[in-house]
């Protein structure tokens, strides 16, 4: 092997490294690409371990994780897949740690958003050096349907989103949006009734026909430190207009909004992001700052000349109307909700909302016909 002393090289020639194959072996002062990172990593090796020429200082790397990338000096262990993982650190010390539970479905029949799920996030959480800790990812509650056609049945009310886990903490699915259905079996708690109650809550559905018809049907209870109520759901405003309303769904962040009881037809200031999901939380785990348990956007009936709601920032749901614009004309769409890992869906033709993000805990969006609830993920850093 030849040894390089005093060399130059020209402006054409490069240090070409070994990449990280099966072949390279560890020696103290070698080095090497390292490509089985999601952001490949010139590492050196320091006798103990190898470790990026970026300059990681504490500890070793860890094992676990859908993903493992270098951020900022830190090393951050993402858990995406649905069900259950484990993480093993090569240190002693503490982690950061975030968790997200999964969002929760609409509901059905121009009904209340989804509820997101709950964010918790641990900055100094104690491991031990090859210890095992358990990790569940949560997923998002859906449609009841098994025939593959997409529809949801019409007696049975949105479920909450799974819970998400890391060793001792847990983050809450969301709570299911109510559904609005005279059909609905009085047994079903939101039937034509409340959104159901999560790490924050679902929104509430439009109440039925006959002397309930001005009745709000209020969103489901958060959980402290978790998130937040939601909106509640009205099917007949103060002008009468049957406008089939239900409550945004309620967000990590902040609460559901609740239908509006003043007039809409015709009148400009109506604005959309009046029944809107409820925000998700803030966090800078990953660098910048992301949102995660965004709350589905309430849907509705009718919707005057306004665009649909708006799906809480952090992967909540867009929401649709069945009707709006100018009676009889095209459809607006609710806009899902970003800056999170992925973007909440936004709602689309016939009534539909959208779906809630991807391992962004994001609630399911309202619309005639109900939407699933964004997958939950655990985040580790060190």
């Amino acid at each position: 092997m030849a040894t390089l002393k005093n060399t130059t090289l020209s402006i054409a020639s490069a240090v070409v490294t070994p990449d990280n194959t099966s072949s390279t072996v560890a020696g103290t002062g070698k080095i090497r690409y390292n490509t089985t990172n999601s952001q490949n990593a010139l590492e050196f090796y320091d006798g103990t371990a190898w470790r990026p020429v970026t300059g990681y200082s504490q500890g070793l790397v860890g094992t676990g994780g859908n993903t493992i990338s270098y951020v900022l000096g830190n090393i951050v262990h993402q858990f995406t897949a649905l069900g259950a993982h484990t993480f093993t650190p090569a240190h002693s010390g503490t982690v950061q740690v975030l968790v997200v539970g999964a969002g929760a479905a609409s509901g059905y029949d121009w009904a209340g958003g989804g509820g997101g799920g709950g964010v918790i996030l641990d900055r100094a959480f104690p491991v031990s050096s090859g210890t095992n800790y358990s990790i569940t990812v949560g997923q998002g509650s859906g449609q009841y349907d098994t025939s593959g056609s997409g529809s949801w049945s019409p007696t049975v009310a949105a479920s909450n989103g799974g819970n998400s886990v890391f060793s001792t903490i847990t983050a809450s699915g969301g709570g299911g949006g109510g559904s609005w259905q005279p059909s609905a079996p009085p047994s079903m708690d939101n039937g034509r009734t409340g959104g159901r109650t999560g790490a924050s809550g679902g929104g509430g559905s439009n109440t039925g026909d006959g002397v309930d018809s001005r009745q709000r049907n209020y969103g489901g209870r958060g959980i402290d430190g978790q998130g937040f109520p939601g909106g509640s759901g009205l099917r007949f405003n103060a002008d009468t207009e049957n406008t089939h309303q239900g409550g945004g769904g309620g967000g990590a962040g902040g609460p559901g909004a609740s239908a509006p009881d003043g007039r809409q037809r015709y009148r400009s200031s109506f604005r959309g992001d009046q029944i809107a999901g409820g925000p998700g939380r803030a966090t800078d785990i990953l660098g910048g700052t992301l949102y995660f348990g965004g709350g589905g956007a309430g849907g509705g009936h009718l919707g005057w000349n306004v665009n649909g709601t708006a799906g809480g920032i952090g992967g909540g749901g867009g929401g649709s109307f069945h009707h709006s614009g100018p009676y009889g004309g095209p459809q607006k769409l609710g806009q899902g909700g970003g800056q999170s890992l992925n973007n909440g869906e936004d709602g689309f033709g016939t009534a539909r909302g959208g779906h809630g993000g991807a391992n962004t805990g994001g609630g399911g969006g309202g619309g005639q016909h109900g939407r699933a609830g964004g997958s939950g993920v655990v985040i580790i850093k060190y």
